[in-house]
């Protein structure tokens, strides 16, 4: 057991981001050591560049900010990392020179589809397309097929996609929510969660017949399951109460071992090492994603800080670990790094779109490729088109058909406001931008003095109902990124048959507990739900930036200010500071007066 310190220090790394698959030749900083003092590993803080804001382009000018932060210290037993020579330098490995095949889901455009990237190529090719999401690939040991989860027959089902000849076959086929699979490694049986009863359990099918050999535990959640090579264990994340850890599940005797045991971190998507010796894992802290790794095969153990990073796959041949870093909604950067020590400059790969799950084969695509997959894309598609940033244009406040205060908004967005509606409607199954607590609030409206430059004066945002919140129709979920504090909206779908929108899997945020009496919960601006709430929901949030509206993250005092939060407001920029947006209005000497609305 780890135990994680409350408060840790200011510092960040900056990562240097790539435009295209090319080998890196420059050598890096060294690494940082771990040096054991009194059992706790030390590490310097680092600030180099910027902290972003990546949800405001306009605040940052950091572009290849994929991610910034100091690790924070954890209590440690294990072995240090060995301390490398004075004056030695680390050159991050070149992916280009690595073998196999390198699978991954992609979101862009609005919709989850699954990429194949052949190592020691410079282009992806895309596996899946079509108006539905893929996601959760799992590359059969022997290379031939990817099992995967995805939406295309209405609800969330396991696919099977044989990459010899392109075919795809179901292989779960119900109401209930099936997604995450992954192979035994005689490739015989499949592996994955299913949401059933309001809670996940894993499920084992053989792949023959697709019968089912076991399905549980009871008494937990349990999701992101990860097949040993050495076969007879499966880790996965698992909860027991408001929080995730990592465990064990040993297939001989059933019995369950939590391997992490953390109670006020979450550890989520384990990967077992190509030797089954070792699992790694991810968490986040401090507002950034860390991987670790820890012994696969056994007790407690302490972790090691592989570095910064989410969804963690091992390279076939266990040196190497790759993983994602999303700096926002929209963009992510594919990490790659030694698996066995620290480096402040992994070999970082921009992608055009939000990554997730990996996975790494060590079989090699046939050349000549197979005949139905498509040609390599240089450039992936990307996300709704917006203005050109940053271009002031001549607008107007124009009446839409909603239910707010002054329902109008600035005709710059008007358009892309009602594709975000519509969009919410058919996937919720409900009109949920039908009633806004704000739309457009004009200069003459009195607002509270620290709102003064509120985005919603430039007709450019909305502020969604937070009366939802009480009906059970929303929940708000933190998500922190470094100094920031943003929040994830999740909308509970009209239908409950699992044919829209997905479970939960992170605690919602309670507000109202600020009042509660409970000191803690008023220092800490309210406190997280004691269970994940039941059913099904989409990710409003992921689709309002999709079209344009990005979050805005709550001010510095947000736990005594309550309308500091900003949680319910999104706003679509263009590029555009506050003052050339209001400008596409009015006129500079309208609003840029000591007084900018009217006293009482």
């Amino acid at each position: 057991m780890h135990t994680p310190r409350k408060s840790f220090p200011c510092g960040a790394v900056a990562l240097v981001a790539l435009a295209v698959l090319a080998a890196c030749t420059t050598p890096a900083a060294p690494p940082r050591t771990a040096t054991p003092t009194d059992r706790t590993v030390s590490r310097t803080p680092t600030c180099s560049g910027i902290l972003c804001t990546p949800e405001l382009p306009e605040t940052c000018d950091c572009e290849a900010c994929a991610g910034t932060g100091t690790p924070p210290p954890r209590s440690t037993n294990a072995t240090p990392t060995p301390t490398p020579k004075p004056g030695a330098q680390y050159t991050p490995p070149s992916l280009l020179a690595q073998q196999g095949m390198l699978v991954m889901t992609l979101r862009s455009g609005g919709r989850s589809h699954l990429w194949l990237w052949p190592l020691g190529f410079s282009d992806p090719i895309r596996l899946t397309d079509g108006d539905f999401d893929d996601r959760d690939a799992e590359v059969r040991p022997d290379g031939g097929a990817v099992a995967f989860s995805s939406r295309r027959g209405g609800s969330w089902d396991i696919q099977i996609l044989d990459l010899t000849t392109g075919e795809i076959q179901p292989f779960t086929e119900s109401a209930e929510f099936d997604s995450y699979p992954s192979w035994s490694p005689d490739s015989r049986q499949l592996v994955y969660e299913r949401y059933t009863n309001g809670h996940f359990r894993l499920s084992i099918r053989r792949v023959e017949d697709k019968m089912l050999m076991w399905s549980g535990p009871e008494g937990m959640d349990a999701f992101e399951p990860d097949w040993s090579p050495l076969a007879r264990s499966i880790a996965f994340s698992g909860r027991t109460s408001g929080r995730t850890d990592i465990y064990l599940l040993n297939l001989d005797t059933q019995q369950i071992a939590n391997l992490t045991n953390t109670p006020d971190l979450d550890e989520r998507f384990p990967s077992f090492s190509p030797d089954g010796q070792l699992i790694a894992y991810s968490v986040k802290e401090n507002g950034y994603s860390w991987i670790y790794r820890i012994p696969g095969g056994g007790p407690a153990a302490a972790p090691a800080l592989v570095g910064q990073g989410d969804h963690p796959e091992w390279s076939p041949d266990g040196q190497w670990l790759a993983g994602t870093s999303q700096p926002n909604l929209l963009q992510s950067y594919l990490l790659f790094a030694p698996s066995a020590r620290q480096v402040l400059s992994p070999t970082v790969l921009k992608l055009t779109g939000r990554a997730d799950k990996l996975s790494w084969s060590s079989v090699a695509l046939p050349d000549p490729r197979p005949e139905w997959m498509p040609e390599p894309s240089a450039v992936l598609s990307a996300s709704t088109p917006a203005q050109p940033a940053g271009t002031p244009l001549s607008a107007e406040l124009v009446p839409i058909d909603v239910n707010a205060p002054d329902p109008r908004l600035s005709s710059s967005v008007v358009e892309r406001f009602a594709a975000l509606r519509a969009e919410v409607k058919t996937l919720a199954g409900w009109d949920f931008l039908a009633t806004l607590d704000s739309a457009a609030i004009d200069i003459d409206t009195p607002m509270p003095p620290k709102e003064m430059l509120s985005w919603l004066r430039t007709g450019r945002a909305f502020a969604v109902s937070r009366g939802a919140i009480v009906k059970g129709w929303l929940v708000v979920i933190p998500d922190p990124y470094g100094p920031s504090a943003y929040w994830r909206l999740f909308i509970r779908t009209a239908l409950q048959d699992g044919s829209q929108g997905e479970p939960l899997r992170a605690l919602p945020w309670d507000f109202d507990a600020r009042s509660s009496g409970t000191p803690s919960a008023k220092d800490d601006g309210g406190r997280t739900y004691s269970q994940i709430p039941t059913g099904f929901f989409i990710d409003f949030s992921q689709l309002a930036a999709e079209f344009g509206f990005q979050r805005i993250p709550s001010d510095p005092e947000w736990k005594t200010y309550y309308f500091g939060i900003h949680y319910w407001e999104y706003v679509c920029t263009d590029g555009l500071d506050w003052f050339t947006a209001m400008e596409e209005l009015y006129t500079p000497h309208s609003f840029l007066t000591p007084t900018p609305s009217k006293t009482p």
